[in-house]
């Protein structure tokens, strides 16, 4: 097996990086030298595999209208039945440029302007976007959190979904950005609650590759035959590839197949795949597991040792590495000011994370830091963390 080198850094500056050199995308008091450690975007190169496919596919010549085929649907279906025992109907594979929007494209064709979209915060802030953009009402059942642990409020979320004007949940799983990898339990209630109430569930399930050892996710088809369920699974995140955005739309129920179809068809003529987006989804799916692997392992340890490291450092903050994604979610609240936190991180001490309020109120005070990148990296930022901390409480 090929052995990876994650510890070597590499110069992503001056590649139009949303991460590197676009950091204003986040907050315009960035500069060119500013460490990044936001954003769900990994530090280790993609795999050789991925590399060789695209550079093969480019040097055949043509690039034009494709569509999937076979090789594609039996790549998606192996790796799904293989990591998760999930049998996918090769009929039930639709295409999105990317899971959100595929997301904007449900809440259009099963809600109607004014209607209720349902999400848990804190979450991943384009699921309000797209929300709001579609006219839509964003109806939150917000996340419990008791002694450390974030918790669906069942109570809550029954009622949200008995209201019928509420038509759809957004549900994201394993949860970005506070890394909750729901139990099969949980997700049963969840399925119960969206049938006898008649919701919709659109599952984002983008981070599913992405989770601890001994953890398991479930995908939340393999837990039911509810027909009103779309799941979203991408090799974006799992491979570092999200530059080249495609995603798989798993949809069984045929009315709901003909929804997408009137939706993505008809409206907007979404009928071609990107050729090279098909090559590396290929490639990863059927050659890359080795590198997945070494990657887990590495993010393994960076989250054991950032555990360590704030537990010395920063106590208060109670830090426990999560159940899935490779983001950290960080009560740095616990000491200071969050606004005032990022404000002498950016100004003082040249480093970026996501201030957890952008994703809903009960994120404030949070912070959301990405730990997929070599340990120099994550070192070097959570120093300057603990020394902005100090010095704000000593001051």
């Amino acid at each position: 097996m090929k052995k990876l080198d994650l510890n070597k850094t590499y110069e992503r500056r001056n590649t139009d990086s949303v991460k590197w050199d676009h950091m204003d995308f986040a907050d315009s008091r960035t500069s060119e030298t500013t460490l990044p450690l936001w954003l769900s975007d990994m530090e280790f190169k993609v795999a050789d595999e991925i590399l060789d496919a695209l550079k093969n596919r480019v040097e055949h010549g043509f690039l034009g209208h494709s569509l999937f085929g076979e090789t594609y649907f039996k790549s998606v279906c192996s790796w799904y039945k293989r990591r998760f025992d999930w049998d996918i109907n090769k009929e039930s594979i639709f295409y999105s440029p990317g899971i959100l929007p595929a997301i904007g494209l449900v809440i259009s064709a099963l809600s109607n302007p004014g209607d209720g979209v349902i999400i848990q915060p804190p979450v991943f802030y384009p699921f309000s976007e797209l929300i709001k953009g579609q006219g839509r009402k964003i109806i939150n059942n917000t996340l419990l959190k008791e002694n450390g642990e974030y918790k669906i409020d069942f109570e809550d979320l029954r009622k949200k979904a008995s209201d019928p004007n509420n038509k759809i949940l957004l549900l994201c799983s394993p949860h970005n950005p506070i890394g909750r990898v729901w139990k099969k339990e949980e997700l049963e209630e969840i399925i119960k609650i969206c049938e006898e109430t008649n919701t919709y569930i659109f599952s984002d399930e983008i981070h599913c590759d992405l989770i601890r050892r001994n953890v398991k996710h479930y995908p939340i088809k393999t837990l039911t035959d509810y027909k009103n369920i779309i799941v979203a699974v991408s090799p974006s995140k799992t491979f570092n590839v999200a530059g080249l955005p495609i995603a798989s739309i798993i949809i069984d129920d045929e009315e709901l197949r003909k929804m997408w179809y009137k939706e993505t068809k008809e409206k907007y003529y979404i009928r071609f795949v990107p050729p090279l987006d098909m090559a590396l989804s290929k490639a990863a799916y059927d050659h890359c597991e080795y590198w997945l692997e070494q990657v887990l392992e590495y993010i393994e340890d960076n989250f054991d040792f950032m555990e360590s490291y704030l537990k010395e450092h920063l106590p208060k903050v109670n830090y426990k590495k999560p159940e899935g994604t490779y983001l950290a979610w960080v009560n740095l609240g616990a000491y200071v000011n969050h606004e005032e936190l990022l404000e002498t991180l950016i100004a003082k001490h040249d480093l970026l994370i996501e201030s957890g309020a952008v994703f809903g109120e009960p994120g404030f005070g949070y912070f959301r830091i990405s730990i997929a990148c070599p340990r120099v990296y994550l070192e070097e930022g959570l120093k300057r963390i603990v020394t902005a901390v100090k010095e704000l409480t000593n001051k």
